[in-house]
């Protein structure tokens, strides 16, 4: 019964960590980065330029986050 309980709020966990995930990249990481491409060197970028930008930006960010973290990631990893 116990194993049961633990698996359970292991589930709740990563279901949190998701969503917290998602929230920091819709409202804070996408954000950020609309506000670092903000700047006169990027002032020239429109449509796909721009968009191409912000999402390399934001991958970037990403990676620097879980290296800060001391994560190691892998795009291959399937929930």
């Amino acid at each position: 019964m116990l194993k049961d309980k633990n698996m359970s709020y292991t589930k709740l966990m990563d279901i949190k960590a998701k969503e917290t995930a998602e929230y920091l990249i819709e409202h804070e990481i996408y954000k950020a980065c609309e506000w670092a491409l903000d700047d006169d060197t990027f002032k020239n970028l429109e449509g796909d330029e721009y968009n191409e930008a912000h999402s390399y930006l934001m991958a970037n960010v990403a990676r620097h986050i879980a290296n800060k973290l001391n994560v190691t990631t892998n795009k291959y990893y399937d929930e």
